[in-house]
């Protein structure tokens, strides 16, 4: 029986540690260095067609006065980072990165990867906004807008009824 447990022990250890150190931070490492590469020609190499086409439209916009996309200030609009998560399913991960800007205002970036050619490359970006002083109420990285939504629905019963 001792060895049983032993074994067991062994194995159920191996798998939570492997699990851990696989993908650990490695979602943030990408950001990081995509980051480091804002503004060079090598930056477009750690995303998406579409995605890069996107930001490069943002960045474009010269009239101050109209709305600035959020994308076209991304990565570096976040000058404080407070926190982020990361969730990885095989091939695809999210990042979720909060922290204020330098005007103070709370937000975060929800970064959509795939993994391509055994590195991650950014699929998407959605950037959100805590003007209104609500709260966050995010426990794990979470992409999918719909699910977020549901997430906050459920943040929002639990907090009435409390």
């Amino acid at each position: 029986m001792r060895y049983l447990l032993f074994i067991l022990s062994t194995f159920l250890f191996g798998c939570s540690s492997s699990n851990n150190t696989l993908h650990n931070n490695d979602l943030l490492d990408s950001f990081n260095k995509y980051k480091s590469l804002c503004g060079t020609p090598r930056e477009q190499t750690l995303l998406k067609k579409e995605l890069w086409e996107a930001l490069v439209e943002a960045r474009s916009i010269t009239d101050k006065t109209a709305f600035v996309d959020p994308l076209a200030k991304f990565p570096t609009e976040i000058t404080k980072i407070i926190d982020t998560k990361e969730s990885i399913d095989d091939k695809d991960g999210c990042l979720l990165v909060s922290g204020t800007n330098t005007s103070g205002v709370p937000l975060d970036y929800y970064i959509s990867f795939n993994r391509e050619d055994n590195r991650w490359i950014i699929n998407k970006v959605t950037a959100k906004y805590f003007l209104d002083g609500s709260e966050r109420y995010l426990e794990k990285a979470v992409c999918d807008e719909q699910e977020r939504m549901n997430l906050w629905l459920e943040s929002m019963e639990s907090r009435d009824n409390s």
